[in-house]
């Protein structure tokens, strides 16, 4: 179960960033495609680094990105996604994500040192964080990150370390224990780097509050 954008909600975007009058729906299970779009005011020829992949569009949150906005990268599954090849210009990585020297997957793959998106989704959540350990944030760089923490029903440490971790490396936490569709269920944190993204952008959504990713992004419909 999800929730989805759509132009009908086009008018509650707490900030309408470039291009997103042009966008129909979106893939997400939980708004992550716009909340990147949103923090980097609707960037066109972004790059993506995507460590979970699991289907092509359903519930993607690249894909929007690359299909509407110009993006490309690397997604990387321990599945083979037969259907990939056929939906997608990115380059899908068939590798266990946990056995991968990521310094060397980068450069065979020509990715900037600077890239746009980092999503952090396999399972179960201890494989995650660990997978988080490997990212060479000592060569790469990337302005918004989004990490599956599962806190729902995950061990509160893997929150904890994932967290400081990442401040540890520069990344700033911007919204905390995400929900889908219901408060009950806090499973992401969303991060970025503040050197990346626009500081009037930033103000807007910084918060320390469990929320829905709709609630983060959108304007309530009282307000």
């Amino acid at each position: 179960m999800h929730d989805t954008y759509d132009k009908t909600k086009k008018e509650k975007l707490k900030f309408k960033f470039n291009g997103f009058e042009k966008i129909e729906i979106n893939y997400s299970q939980a708004y992550q495609d716009m909340f990147v779009l949103t923090m980097l005011n609707g960037k066109n020829n972004g790059t993506f680094v995507e460590i979970g992949t699991l289907h092509p569009t359903e519930i993607s949150n690249t894909y929007l990105l690359e299909k509407q906005f110009g993006w490309w990268g690397i997604s990387i599954d321990i599945n083979n996604i037969p259907e990939y090849c056929n939906m997608r210009e990115s380059k899908l990585i068939v590798e266990d994500a946990l056995k991968l020297d990521y310094v060397k997957l980068f450069k065979d793959c020509e990715l900037p040192e600077h890239i746009d998106y980092l999503q952090l989704d396999i399972e179960p959540p201890e494989n995650t964080l660990a997978c988080l350990k490997m990212i060479p944030f000592n060569e790469y760089k990337f302005s918004v990150i989004t990490f599956e923490t599962d806190a729902y029903y995950a061990n509160d440490n893997i929150m904890q370390e994932s967290r400081k971790i990442l401040k540890d490396n520069g990344y700033e936490l911007v919204a905390k224990d995400v929900c889908n569709v219901s408060l009950e269920y806090p499973f992401e944190d969303w991060y970025v780097n503040k050197n990346f993204i626009d500081s009037s952008i930033l103000d807007m959504f910084k918060s320390n509050l469990k929320n829905t990713a709709e609630n983060i992004l959108l304007n309530k419909s009282d307000e």
